[in-house]
């Protein structure tokens, strides 16, 4: 199995909604322990130690600049 960094899922702008709104009301703190739990909830969920070290270090990488007159609104 190889780690996917393109879009995955269906309904990408609806789970950033989700996310958002489930910090809504938090501080800083909160929301620094509720991303802390999400992630290894989802290490869990994934299952593989190689997958997950391959997704930390590409999560080090710098993001992709968008091209030039790009709008993923579209």
């Amino acid at each position: 199995m190889s780690l996917e960094t393109k879009p995955n899922v269906a309904r990408p702008d609806d789970i950033y909604e989700a996310l958002i709104a489930a910090q809504a009301g938090m501080n800083e703190a909160e929301s620094l322990h509720f991303s802390a739990r999400l992630i290894l909830l989802l290490i869990n969920q994934i299952g593989n130690d190689a997958l997950v070290k391959d997704a930390i270090a590409a999560a080090r990488e710098p993001a992709p600049t968008p091209a030039a007159g790009s709008d993923r609104r579209g």
